[in-house]
């Protein structure tokens, strides 16, 4: 009988599939799929420029330091509002956390909870600059929207207090290119807007900011976690710098189908999936060949002294 040989055509095929593999990604080693333009580097600490100017659903342009001049810190938020992949589900997990902490809020008990406006402010910037005013106020309508209707079993006075704060907190905003970017450089959110597809490549964060200006901290991914953003705010409070913890880079982005890093990559998947083909094509001609299905059933027969007698 044979003996077994050494199946090293396994390694050999694996190692040449990642030599291969690397040769293909070599021409596009220097920019990659993400190029520098769409990054996230947190900057705790780093000071937000206050002189930055925004402008607001309602027309009105503002400073971004004013939004400290309440007192109260601010959860700053950089999306594009027709985004309907992370931007969307960035938005709506922190909406619904504050529609329970605006509810929580009636309750004397939950001392912890954060409403906007009463406790910090929102503001939502879009960074894709063709992004309008307009489209910044409808967005804005259908947020009070569905926090009013989160309040329909509160009474008539406690929805006009919880109305009144929102509408003090909550600021929907665009901003030119050259005022988004000094906000997002020193956030280290880096996006970059492609004119032709009309789509802006981007991160998903937001930056905890200090009444003084300094981020004290990031929630990065789209979920934001209530015990979380409690603690951020009321840190937010003494200035007090958090840790990082783990950096998600979520985000969204459009690749060119026919640019050659997209071409590269599809190359890669097509010759991994022959490869993968072709190895198990020959795995099951081995098998056969060092087993051979009559040897196994006549083995099985010896086994269980059922062969037949000619």
């Amino acid at each position: 009988m044979k003996s077994k040989t050494s199946p090293i055509w396994i390694p050999i095929s694996i190692l040449a599939i990642v030599i291969g593999s690397l040769v293909l990604i070599r021409p596009i080693k220097s920019n990659g799929v993400l190029s520098n333009s769409f990054d996230l580097k947190p900057q705790l600490g780093a000071q937000m420029p206050v002189g930055a100017k925004l402008t607001e659903s309602d027309g009105k342009e503002h400073l971004f330091g004013e939004y400290f001049r309440s007192g109260r810190p601010v959860i700053f938020l950089p999306i594009f509002y027709n985004c309907n992949g992370v931007c969307y589900a960035e938005t709506e997990s922190l909406m619904k956390m504050l529609m329970v902490e605006t509810a929580l809020s009636v309750n004397k008990k939950a001392v912890d909870s954060v409403v906007p406006g009463r406790d910090f402010d929102l503001v939502v910037m879009s960074i894709h600059p063709k992004e309008t005013v307009e489209l910044a106020a409808s967005k804005r309508v259908e947020l009070m929207d569905e926090f009013h209707k989160a309040w329909s079993k509160h009474t008539p006075e406690m929805q006009q207090q919880l109305g009144k704060y929102l509408d003090q907190g909550v600021h929907f905003t665009v901003a030119t290119p050259e005022e988004a970017h000094k906000l997002t450089d020193v956030m280290g959110f880096y996006y970059q807007y492609d004119e032709r597809k009309n789509w802006v490549n981007h991160p998903a964060a937001a930056a905890f900011i200090a009444t003084s200006g300094k981020i004290v901290a990031y929630n990065t991914g789209s979920n934001f976690q209530t015990k979380t953003v409690r603690n951020n705010i009321h840190e937010a409070y003494k200035g007090a710098v958090q840790p990082l913890g783990d950096v998600f880079l979520l985000g969204c982005f459009k690749m060119e189908a026919s640019s050659p890093r997209t071409r590269s990559i599809v190359q890669i998947l097509n010759l991994s999936a022959i490869a993968t083909l072709l190895c198990v094509s020959f795995a099951i001609w081995r098998w056969n060949k060092h087993f051979p299905s009559n040897t196994l059933s006549s083995g099985l027969q010896d086994s269980t002294g059922e062969s037949k007698q000619s």
